[in-house]
């Protein structure tokens, strides 16, 4: 717990092509009660593009705290995990779970086309993913320039949310 006037102390790193990062313990403005540890994982049949982040959190984030969004496809996966803690120098440690977990959902990917794909087989889910969803729509990896996609596959109920 902090006291009155006592600011939050967090680390801060920003790393591409990475699954974590080490950077500098800096003091948060006095409206921020969180820091956060984030990783993002966009997987393109064997290119994986990694992104580490450690922060002091925006206090308008805060509801994405706890929640991991993420989709899953046989070629494609978007992985987004944000842990959140609220004492100084909190914000370490790994924040990405690919254990099976028992769940099967139809799946089909591609990256030509916005139409609805056709199943092409099965995938088996991982961490919190606990629910089969499908999604197209354009969309672009960090880096690269935006493309049309279309996909079934496994899916948290917070992926589920966004749109």
């Amino acid at each position: 717990a902090l006291t009155t006037g006592d600011c939050l102390l967090c680390e801060q790193c920003f790393a591409l092509h990475a699954s974590s990062c080490l950077g500098i313990f800096t003091q948060c403005s006095p409206d921020v009660t969180h820091c956060v540890a984030g990783l993002e994982n966009s997987t393109m049949g064997t290119d994986i593009i990694l992104t580490a982040f450690k922060d002091c959190l925006d206090p308008s984030q805060k509801s994405a705290c706890g929640r991991e969004f993420s989709t899953k496809t046989s070629v494609f996966s978007l992985q987004v995990n944000r842990m959140c803690c609220d004492s100084d120098f909190c914000n370490g440690g790994d924040v990405q779970d690919n254990t099976p977990n028992g769940y099967i959902c139809e799946e089909c990917f591609t990256n030509q086309s916005t139409d609805t794909c056709t199943a092409t087989g099965v995938v088996q889910c991982t961490g919190k993913q606990n629910t089969c969803g499908s999604f197209n729509g354009t969309g672009s990896r960090p880096g690269e320039a935006e493309k049309p996609y279309s996909g079934k596959g496994c899916a948290t109920r917070d992926f589920c949310k966004l749109g």
